[in-house]
């Protein structure tokens, strides 16, 4: 079959001649779960998903067990009225049975609504009402969170509990005991709609971003950023599957190439020596981690002396800009390759490197992966030359790109223009086909007549030796209008002094300008987090505006 595999140009000798010899090929019958689970025929018995909780429980799934439990789920669903358009919402993290609820929807024509166990009831009845789902799956300690909101969500019909069972809702296991696991799809096509995700909401009510089958296809960045996937590899990433990141770098982005996935369902923060423990004790060889994770990371010494197993071959990272010194120490002190990537849930995984075929600048997010149509324009959507500042923009033919904004059209016409699809994402493109970010359209800080992105002025901080993370915000100045400030967390045993904010500003000053330099600097022990986990600059720009106003 003709499946995201197929959209690499893996014979290519460079970057560029995979962009000039790329063509897509979008099959107009393609759908996700066969190009994830049945077209391995000859893998069947190979493990696709490993898993394990933080009590110690494992399991492991292989292709054609995945395959036939995906169709069990998928009759279970349609006994339940459950159909072609329908939308069921997963309100799970990593497990098995969200990875086969996802599978069981695309094989029915059913859409998934992913949402982040971390929402609480306000978040969850505002997506459930906003989107219409007729199901939702939790487990069995959301069953009560979701059982409040239910009188206001009335075109629920059934909650589906994962890995228990609660009084008065169905069991996934006694459904998945009851449906046959002969199926047979009614059709299939590249354009059926498959997801609904939202955004973050960071203004106004967050907007559902309805994705057709053929956004699967459109990542082929993910074969580029690990270096061309491979025979032997691991994928292990703690990103939510609740989010683009997740859900499409790290499950149905990397199972159409026979790919093995690793999945861990834990309560407890994120904890760097766990993750370690995890990617030894599996062999995991290829991920996807955000900044804030690696920085985590970053906060563990010598781990190639602690953990000495590990078998790590490339990592990618995205979600928001990765600092040269980032990628220095996962190069040196992880011993592996290492490639940037850039997309959003509108249209994701777009922008990146491959330092296989190409030795990327480390200033840069990377080029636009084989296929991508990318453009610097203003807000008309007319394109601007190499070097001038304007939003980062895709075409909207691009398989990547959303159908539209759910029930919201004047969201979708103020995010499609003159034929590309907005980021809302700074940046400029360079002579070479570089694109650099320098930051949302609202972060960015205006002191004194300058526009100051807080991307450079964060990566120069995190390239001081006692700097473990950092976050740049303006905040307001009589005199400027606002001015620069920085967050910043120290690395384990050092500590804060006034010393050490002279000597971040002047490395700042010193390596960009004297107006970039932070004129203020706060440490902190923990950042705000989104549950995508970047850093929250709007809240620590509202912490600032309240201390002010106090």
């Amino acid at each position: 079959m003709v499946g995201l595999k197929e959209q690499t140009v893996r014979d290519a000798k460079s970057f560029k001649e995979a962009q000039e010899r790329h063509r897509w090929i979008i099959p107009s019958d393609y759908n996700v779960t066969v190009d994830c689970l049945d077209r391995h025929v000859e893998l069947r018995d190979r493990v696709a998903l490993y898993y394990e909780e933080e009590n110690g429980h494992r399991a492991r799934y292989t292709f054609g067990e995945l395959s036939s439990l995906s169709r069990r789920f998928a009759n279970a669903l349609r006994g339940l009225g459950i159909g072609r358009g329908d939308i069921v919402a997963v309100h799970l993290p990593q497990r098995p049975e969200t990875a086969i609820a996802h599978m069981a929807f695309y094989r029915l024509g059913a859409i998934g609504l992913p949402i982040s166990k971390l929402f609480g009831p306000d978040a969850i009845r505002y997506r459930l009402n906003d989107s219409g789902a007729r199901a939702i799956l939790v487990e069995a300690d959301n069953v009560e969170k979701v059982e409040s909101v239910r009188k206001d969500t009335p075109n629920l019909a059934h909650i589906i509990v994962a890995g228990g069972k609660s009084p008065g809702v169905l069991a996934f296991d006694e459904l998945m005991s009851q449906g046959s696991a002969d199926f047979t799809m009614d059709k299939k096509s590249s354009e059926d709609p498959i997801l609904l995700m939202y955004t973050s909401g960071t203004t106004g009510n967050p907007k559902g971003v309805l994705q057709l089958a053929r956004y699967v296809l459109g990542h082929n960045g993910i074969d580029y950023s690990y270096n061309f996937l491979r025979e032997g590899d691991l994928y292990y990433s703690p990103a939510d599957w609740a989010w683009a990141g997740g859900l499409l770098d790290g499950l149905l982005g990397i199972w159409p190439y026979g790919v093995p996935v690793l999945a861990y369902r834990s309560d407890s923060r994120f904890d760097p020596d766990v993750t370690f423990r995890l990617l030894e004790k599996y062999g995991a060889s290829v991920g996807l981690w955000p900044p804030t994770a690696l920085k985590r990371m970053r906060e563990v010494q010598k781990p190639r002396e602690k953990y000495r197993r590990l078998k790590l071959r490339c990592i990618a990272s995205g979600a928001e800009p990765v600092s040269p010194e980032l990628e220095r120490w996962v190069t040196e002190e992880l011993g592996c390759e290492f490639n940037q990537a850039f997309g959003q849930t509108e249209a994701n995984y777009f922008i990146g490197n491959c330092s296989a075929l190409e030795k990327a600048d480390p200033e840069a997010m990377g080029k636009p992966y084989p296929g991508h149509e990318v453009a610097i324009v203003d807000e008309e959507g007319a394109c601007r030359k190499n070097g001038e500042t304007g939003q980062i923009a895709i075409r909207l033919t691009n398989p990547v790109v959303m159908k539209e904004y759910w029930n919201n059209p004047e969201a979708t016409r103020e995010k499609f223009v003159n034929g590309w699809c907005l980021t809302g994402d700074l940046g400029h493109m360079d002579d070479r086909g570089y694109i650099f970010f320098h930051g949302r359209s609202d972060d960015v800080i205006k002191s004194s007549g300058y526009r100051i992105g807080p991307a450079e002025i964060e990566a120069k901080i995190m390239e001081h030796r006692a700097v473990a993370s950092c976050a740049v915000v303006g905040v307001p100045d009589p005199q400027r209008g606002q001015a620069v400030k920085a967050f910043v967390k120290l690395l384990p045993g050092i500590a804060p002094s006034p010393e050490l904010i002279e000597e971040i500003q002047k490395h700042v000053k010193k390596g960009l300008a004297a107006h970039e330099a932070p004129r203020e600097i706060a440490f902190i022990d923990e950042f705000p987090l989104t549950v995508t986990g970047k850093i929250m600059r709007r809240a620590l720009r509202e912490m600032e505006e309240k201390k002010r106003r106090s």
